[in-house]
């Protein structure tokens, strides 16, 4: 089932969270990777079960209301993977910045469409109320392909997305797994702009009990 429908995509909920001091959250359905530690892999693999069909307007409306019924100031989406549905991404965070310009809008992604795109990094670069993070799972292209079930080579493709971001002045930082952190990723971003290392996020896995036992199945505990 796609998730993407023209200018919609489809949403399972709508929620105030306590990260980044408080914000609103959309959690979208679909990625393009299937990690091991991935909290919402249900939404994923039976889109069917879950969820509505949102246009942009609808879903920045929803995610101001809630940031101003908490007095937040950030709205993201979270969930699966925003970038894969390209314009409707770009509509939502155009929309929230005609809505309250204040509001800052931090994109959660895996960045590989962010690395084989780079006009879809010129596109984000318009934008003032936004701030990029990239999730690494994994800190080499070795056990890249265990942790996601995806090529090793997409590994790169994070790297690329970095180096696109920080080219085109976006604003950014790397969140990586400190579980499988490893000085080779620490390495390659610092090739890229030694300024990096000093926005690094060490994420700290979270093992719930679906979690356990997807990661026992790929070897991971």
């Amino acid at each position: 089932m796609e998730v993407c429908n023209e200018t919609k995509r489809k949403y399972y909920r709508f929620r105030a969270d306590r990260f980044y001091g408080g914000i609103a959250t959309a959690d979208c359905m679909g990625c393009n990777m299937d990690c091991a530690f991935c909290w919402s892999y249900r939404t994923r693999i039976h889109p069917e079960r879950f969820g509505e069909f949102y246009t942009a307007e609808e879903v920045a409306e929803r995610l101001v209301k809630i940031a101003h019924e908490h007095e937040f100031r950030a709205i993201r989406i979270s969930g699966n993977e925003p970038t894969l549905c390209k314009n409707h991404l770009l509509d939502v965070i155009r929309t929230a910045e005609l809505l309250d310009p204040a509001l800052l809008f931090v994109l959660e992604t895996n960045g590989i469409l962010l690395g084989e795109d780079e006009k879809y990094v010129d596109e984000l670069s318009k934008y003032h109320n936004l701030h990029v993070r990239l999730s690494f799972k994994t800190g080499t292209p070795e056990n890249f392909e265990q942790i996601t079930n995806r090529p090793k080579e997409w590994f790169e493709l994070q790297l690329k997305a970095v180096e696109n971001l920080y080219n085109k002045n976006v604003s950014f930082h790397p969140a990586i797994v400190k579980d499988y952190a490893d000085a080779y990723l620490i390495d390659r971003l610092s090739d890229i702009s030694p300024e990096i290392i000093e926005r690094i996020e060490y994420e700290s896995l979270k093992l719930y009990s679906h979690i356990r036992r997807r990661m026992k199945a790929r070897r991971l505990l």
